[in-house]
């Protein structure tokens, strides 16, 4: 068993398709794979970037998932990334995202793919953790998946999490063109994938050897946003009990140029910026002082976004675990009221 990432990039499609033909697609899903082949985290023999046949059908692209899906195990990585055309019908019966392949046309949904069969795939697999990065239109409501209250969240269905990561927060469209402040082949890339393949190949300044979702997340965000060339949208990350501390990629900045480690944090907000960019850092340390971690608790509880409730449910449940009578009572004066809302 091992980890397996498979990236999709259908990057041509029929001339009465009424779909356009972007060479940044097919360039995008190169890199990731030469990126990928590179990276001392996956390797060569874990990475596969579909064939121009195998993203011609629904069918080619899905038997390939399944056998990735397939051979992953429970300490496995499943990463799946999909660059193309992404639509979205509201007018089907439980309407969800679809992502094109080579042989779609703009008006016929039945020649796209589903998203909910990717979905699928990726919740019956028995990877620990499952990531779906999607470079797409509409791809920021992937995290609308229908109304089946039996399907366990995003995408997972195992106890470790899920990560949904997406080109666009706040609009519809996710553009094509290649970003000009990108360098080499980068350029060449649509500007979600760009920028992203950027921060896996040159690293960050963090000082973790490897790149955790969390930190993921925050570098491609700060690059897109100090982009001089043109101003990007906003990429989105929908996690579901998925460990923002989890490694993913390799970090290859060289290690004497990347800062130093961090001071212990101090007042509540401090933890939270330092947990959500990884939720186990210092972890232990926290749970030294039962109030504190009362208080920080209760801070993230208050919190409307998601990845701050799934935060503050991971220190609850790790404090419930592990303070005595006495301490716990201590936690709970901090924490009962902001956890009863």
């Amino acid at each position: 068993m091992a980890s397996r990432a498979v990236v999709i990039g259908p990057a041509a499609y029929a001339p009465d398709s009424g779909i356009d033909s972007h060479p940044s697609i097919g360039e995008s899903a190169r890199m990731y794979g030469e990126v990928l082949a590179d990276d001392a985290m996956w390797g060569a023999d874990s990475c596969r970037v579909l064939g121009t046949d195998e993203v011609q059908s629904a069918d080619g692209v899905m038997r390939a998932l399944q056998e990735a899906a397939d051979a992953t195990g429970p300490e496995d990585i499943l990463l799946v990334v999909y660059v193309g055309h992404g639509q979205y019908w509201s007018d089907l019966p439980g309407a969800q995202v679809h992502f094109s392949v080579g042989s779609s046309h703009r008006d016929e949904p039945w020649t796209w793919l589903s998203s909910w069969y990717v979905y699928r795939v990726m919740r019956k697999a028995r990877a620990r953790l499952k990531v779906l990065i999607a470079d797409c239109c509409y791809s920021n409501l992937l995290p609308q998946l229908g109304n089946e209250p039996e399907l366990p969240g995003v995408l997972g269905a195992w106890d470790e999490g899920t990560c949904v990561f997406t080109a666009v927060k706040n609009a519809n469209f996710a553009p094509a063109e290649g970003c000009s402040a990108l360098p080499g082949d980068l350029a060449n890339c649509t500007p979600f994938s760009g920028h992203l393949l950027r921060i896996l190949q040159g690293g960050t300044k963090d000082h973790n050897p490897r790149l955790t979702i969390g930190l993921l997340r925050e570098a491609v965000r700060r690059e897109m946003a100090s982009c001089p060339s043109a101003r990007h949208q906003v990429p989105r990350m929908s996690l579901n009990d998925a460990r923002d501390g989890a490694p993913l990629f390799t970090n290859r900045m060289e290690p004497m140029r990347r800062d130093l480690p961090p001071r212990l944090p101090v007042d509540p907000e401090d933890w939270v910026r330092t947990l959500m960019l990884d939720r186990d850092a210092h972890l232990a340390e926290l749970l030294r002082d039962e109030r504190k971690t009362g208080d920080v608790v209760a801070l993230l509880s208050s919190r409307p976004d998601d990845a701050s409730q799934h935060l503050a449910r991971h220190i609850d449940v790790k404090a419930n675990e592990m303070f005595r009578p006495h301490a716990f009572a201590r936690y709970w004066s901090k924490v009962e009221k902001a956890l009863r809302v």
